[in-house]
């Protein structure tokens, strides 16, 4: 047994109200970790851990957590570890140097993201979504001046799609320092729970095709994830890399703030307590990696679709998140949902790859381009109707 990701939240409270959000929408009396249920966790954890295992904290808001939460939680799971490492996810509107920098820069190493979205209707500070935009990019800017290079994550619809060009250039104005990106499709669980289908999957794989041709092209300062996680994959840079592995089972945990245990936060956001594995107070690790649920989802390295293990981008793909094959009806061994995009995507860097166009990407990855095609064993050129 070996775990390589934990995704901890300490709190479900939060500074901000989203739309979508998967914390509950009344969260007044939901736990807050102290120090020591923390310490009583990673001793549980620990002996499972792989040497660079990478703590997330998530939420809620973990920086309603206080600067000292984090130091004495690092300082007492590095005793143990030593080359355990922090990261954060934080909304950011509670960013500020004084209080921040030095956990962010020594606890999480620069290791930060956060959300944003573009069409900036769904995020809500004190009732305001202008007020919740305006603090939120005085923030960034403070965080940037501060040095670090965080990735904002955002998620897209059939409606707001267009919106993605628009974050591209606006991070894009910081030049060198510039914020990494995610475009993600939002889905229906958390508060957008029952509403269906809320991207085509044609849509957001012709989205985010426009963006990496951009990106391949222009070669600015930041990443763009997913494409640079999949274009790794096509490269053989990189295996094993969330969403596009079926290897998880047993190597992501995720830890809500009542002690709740799932293979990850995507799992745990669905609300079902079909996927849990136990909770961390009650039971020892080893008696929740023997769960059902997760012996279930184990099961995911073999038990596919046919037509995942026959697909011209198997290897790459390796079946697509079980999460969203549960998300969308289709079971743990079913159909990953947006399938089509990700066949739409590595087709077109396959092709980017093959005749040249992606070779500064490459070169920025410190690769050589001529080498990874003679290395790399490609299908030959298809389109994505092939």
């Amino acid at each position: 047994m070996s775990i390589s990701t934990v995704i901890v939240k300490p709190t479900k409270h939060c500074t901000a109200q989203c739309d979508y959000c998967s914390a509950p929408p009344e969260v007044n009396g939901a736990p807050k970790w102290s120090v020591d249920q923390f310490k009583q966790y990673f001793d549980k954890l620990a002996p499972y851990l792989t040497g660079r295992a990478v703590l997330i904290w998530h939420g809620g808001e973990p920086m309603l957590m206080p600067p000292d939460f984090y130091w004495k939680a690092f300082e007492y799971a590095r005793s143990i570890n030593p080359e355990v490492r922090f990261s954060i996810q934080s909304n950011l509107l509670s960013y500020d140097s004084k209080r921040w920098k030095d956990v962010f820069e020594q606890v999480f190493e620069g290791s930060v993201s956060t959300s944003f979205d573009p069409d900036e209707r769904n995020r809500y500070f004190k009732g305001s979504t202008k007020l919740y935009s305006k603090i939120f990019w005085k923030r960034m800017d403070a965080l940037i001046s501060d040095g670090f290079v965080p990735k904002i994550i955002g998620t897209y619809t059939d409606e707001t799609a267009d919106l993605a060009d628009v974050m591209y250039e606006r991070v894009k104005e910081y030049g060198a320092m510039a914020p990494n990106l995610r475009f993600n499709y939002r889905y229906p669980a958390g508060r957008d729970s029952g509403k269906g289908e809320l991207i085509s999957p044609d849509n957001y794989g012709k989205m985010i095709i426009r963006l990496y041709d951009r990106w391949i092209k222009e070669l600015p300062e930041f990443t763009i994830t997913p494409l640079d996680e999949m274009l790794k994959k096509v490269i053989h840079l990189e295996v094993n890399r969330c969403p596009w592995t079926r290897e998880c089972g047993g190597k992501f945990l995720g830890i809500e703030p009542n002690g709740d245990v799932y293979n990850c936060s995507e799992f745990a956001d669905l609300g079902d307590t079909e996927y849990r594995f136990g909770n961390i107070d009650e039971h020892t690790i080893p008696e929740m990696m023997r769960s059902l649920p997760a012996r279930r989802i184990r099961r995911r390295r073999v038990e596919l679709p046919m037509d995942c293990t026959t697909c011209r981008h198997f290897s790459e793909c390796e079946g697509g998140c079980m999460r969203d094959a549960v998300l969308y009806d289709r079971g743990l061994g079913g159909k990953f949902y947006y399938c089509w995009s990700w066949k739409m995507t590595f087709d077109r860097i396959k092709e980017s790859v093959r005749n040249g166009e992606a070779d500064g990407a490459i070169r920025k990855f410190k690769m050589d381009p001529d080498t990874v095609r003679r290395n790399q064993n490609l299908h030959p050129a298809k389109t994505a109707a092939a």
